[in-house]
């Protein structure tokens, strides 16, 4: 699923989450995207900058949903997974038993995924970190090939705590 499908199916409060933390924690990422966003439609910063946040947040995610903005889309949910969800990347790899540099940063992906391990290590990803959160990295991480996983794609599929379908 690409990342702009991922914020047309997110439910509002992921996104809002998301969003929030980018514009208190990350304030210069969150500038630039709304930058880079307003140009896509010839607007000016100053135009959404001044609207209230509601209004940003509701603009900026129907323009993550827009296929033109999906390398910004793919950019800001990088940043948010590396940087607020490191203990969750960190979490999964490891129990993936996937080498990494210690911030849940792969440099090589296996062909395959332990289908025991996999469920084991999704399991304990919902059990610690909010559905959402946990949907989101879980499609950005079969993302990470071509081709994906199928056995992730399964659980994609099937597992009924995934809020996007």
């Amino acid at each position: 699923m690409k990342s702009y499908t991922i914020f047309q199916k997110s439910d509002d409060e992921t996104v809002n989450a998301f969003l929030d933390w980018m514009r208190n924690q990350e304030r210069n990422v969150y500038r630039a995207a709304l930058r880079e966003l307003g140009a896509l439609k010839k607007l000016r910063p100053q135009y959404m900058q001044q609207k209230p946040v509601a209004e940003q947040f509701a603009w900026i995610k129907k323009m993550l949903s827009w296929k033109p903005a999906e390398t910004i889309a793919d950019h800001l949910l990088q940043v948010w997974l590396i940087r607020k969800h490191e203990g969750m990347l960190v979490s999964f790899i490891e129990k993936l038993g996937i080498e990494h540099n210690g911030h849940g940063v792969v440099d090589v992906l296996p062909e395959t995924l332990d289908a025991d391990k996999l469920k084991e290590a999704v399991d304990s990803l919902f059990e610690a970190y909010p559905a959402g959160a946990v949907s989101v990295y879980l499609h950005m991480f079969q993302n990470q090939t071509e081709e994906g996983w199928p056995e992730l794609q399964a659980i994609l599929d099937n597992d009924e705590r995934i809020t996007i379908k």
